[in-house]
């Protein structure tokens, strides 16, 4: 029994080391799969959020000037509200 013990232990061994020899053969990947941001990318990234966030601003100003005049309140100022963001410009 411990011969059987023995070889199937060798065995394993033998395959782990030939295994682990065929995935060190793999060559590296050659390029990063995309390439960091620019400094110039960053910066213009930067001022659309800002310009998106004060549009955005502006149109919620915009939409409760509206549901004051209409004198909404409760409920259907929420659903006015919700209505009136969510449109596009």
């Amino acid at each position: 029994m411990s011969r059987l013990w023995c070889a199937a232990v060798v065995v394993a061994a033998c395959s782990l080391i030939a295994a682990g020899g065929a995935i060190a053969q793999q060559p590296p990947p050659s390029t990063p799969l995309s390439p960091p941001p620019s400094v110039g990318d960053k910066a213009a990234a930067k001022k659309k959020a800002a310009e998106d966030r004060k549009m955005k601003k502006q149109k919620t100003a915009g939409c409760q000037k509206q549901a004051k005049d209409q004198k909404l309140a409760g409920a259907a100022l929420k659903t006015f509200m919700t209505t009136c963001t969510s449109s596009p410009l």
